[in-house]
């Protein structure tokens, strides 16, 4: 087993959020005669295990580069641009046939901003219209523009402020209000009904802003298998929060784009492996758990050339569409939030020393149900050292005599296949999510209210108490 150590973990306590997804190209989930059963099946699978659809963000760059043409006869016609973001995208009436494919998810929608011609807010108007009469009552808000940021000097003046977008902000959503929402037969809001990425004025729903894990220098155990960084990236939204709280308490708070890298240059050796499977548990984890936050949602960037991505959902060159690594960091997740809709979470403070492991409380209903434990110590097949491993003692309330074990598990941190969860693997086959393998579930025998349990590096663990004893 190679070098053993160890420590004890106290019982933690917090609240859970919900996650959900950002779709870059929404023509990738198909249409009403081909849909893409293979997405389906995975936002499935997701639901199955917490009793909710996942939230589905339709943004991005590719949102803002994208025009409506109501003749052309095609669904989409796309430019190809760098990083794998295409520089224009074309859509036709076909195209909004794609939210059918998801039925029950609730749908954010960015409208496109960043088109700076004299006829770009008439065609905006006519995309939210169209998608509005699509989804109906599953859309919950209209988001305006992506990363205005970059706007000066790109499709904006280089003198572009802050100013200048929060007027142009507020025009389009005056517009989309009177000639989109306005007398609308779903019961959507016909004022508040934004999203932000920054504050404009009271029309304002909710606040959300861009999160990512990518560094100037790129290792997976120091960038990404690392709880310390994880900590830094997400608490630095704590000062916007305290503020939204103060000050407009009524606006939520959410991760509008998050994954691991902020520009999409395709880190596939640190992003698409193993390794950043655990760092996606390890960051979900972290978000859901900090008190002080109200991140009301995390959407995960998915993107068919995106080193993070969790699956490749159409053919890419030579391969069939697969799923990735990062999936299982989601399906993790979500079976670690279940059904229970009062979940808490709060992590267990091993000090800056155990940067390598991270540990979780889960609650339901106030009462500890699950630890979620993550040796984030990078190791590989071709390590010239054994696995090395963890040796944790684990507390349990008065009552309880066992509980079962999961186990997330990989051949090494740089690994992009041969994975299992709980002795279950997920995959594409003829069109569809294809499950293998068989359920495994060890049982950890609890005396005297603690017990020791051994992780090897590069693991991650779910330990759920019996229910039934206490």
């Amino acid at each position: 087993m190679g070098h053993l150590k160890s420590w004890t973990m106290l019982s933690p306590l917090s609240r859970s959020l919900p996650i959900g997804l950002q779709i870059s190209q929404l023509s990738l989930v198909g249409n009403n005669s081909y849909p893409n059963l293979f997405s389906r099946d995975i936002l499935d699978l997701l639901y199955r295990k917490t009793g909710k659809h996942p939230y589905i963000r339709v943004g991005g760059t590719s949102a803002d580069r994208t025009y409506y043409n109501e003749s052309q006869k095609e669904s989409i016609l796309v430019e190809s641009g760098a990083n794998g973001i295409p520089s224009a995208v074309h859509v036709g009436p076909v195209y909004f046939e794609a939210f059918n494919n998801f039925p029950g998810s609730l749908w954010n929608f960015q409208a496109n901003l960043a088109n700076n011609a004299t006829w770009g807010l008439e065609n905006t108007l006519k995309v939210c219209k169209k998608v509005m009469s699509t989804l109906k009552s599953s859309l919950v808000a209209f988001e305006i523009g992506n990363e205005v940021d970059l706007y000066p000097c790109a499709v904006r003046p280089c003198g572009y402020d802050v100013h200048d977008y929060i007027q142009e902000w507020n025009t389009y959503a005056d517009a989309i209000s009177k000639h989109v929402l306005k007398g609308n037969r779903y019961g959507l809001d016909e004022q508040r009904f934004f999203q932000a990425l920054v504050f404009a004025n009271a029309e304002l729903k909710s606040f959300t802003t861009y999160a990512a894990g990518n560094q100037a220098w790129v290792r997976l155990q120091e960038t990404f298998m690392n709880h310390t960084a994880v900590v830094a990236n997400l608490s630095i939204y704590s000062p916007a929060n305290d503020y939204l709280r103060v000050n407009y308490p009524n606006i939520t708070f959410l991760l509008g784009e998050t994954n691991s890298d902020y520009t999409n240059i395709l880190m596939s050796q640190v992003e698409g492996v193993f390794g950043s499977s655990l760092w996606l548990i390890d960051y979900l984890m972290y978000g859901m758990s900090i008190e002080r936050q109200n991140i009301t949602r995390f959407n995960l960037i998915q993107g068919t050339t995106f080193g993070y991505t969790g699956w490749v959902p159409v053919p890419t060159g030579s391969m069939q569409p697969y799923v990735r690594p990062p999936l299982y960091g989601q399906i993790v997740v979500a079976d670690v939030i279940g059904h229970d809709p009062d979940v808490q979470i709060l992590p267990v403070e091993l000090g800056t020393k155990h940067w390598k492991f991270s540990a979780y409380g889960v609650y339901e209903s106030t009462k500890l149900r699950k630890y979620v434990l993550i040796n984030l110590d990078e190791w590989n097949s071709t390590t010239r050292y054994p696995r090395p491993a963890q040796q944790v003692i684990l507390n349990f309330p008065p009552g309880v005599r066992s509980a079962t074990i999961q186990r997330l598990l990989g051949e090494g941190a740089s690994a992009n296949s041969n994975i299992s969860w709980g002795g279950l693997s997920w995959n594409y086959t003829h069109g569809r999510l294809a499950q293998s393998g068989r359920p495994r579930h060890e049982i950890l025998r609890i005396r005297r209210g603690s017990a020791k349990l051994t992780i090897p590096s590069t693991e991650a663990v779910v330990v759920t108490l019996e229910q039934s004893e206490w």
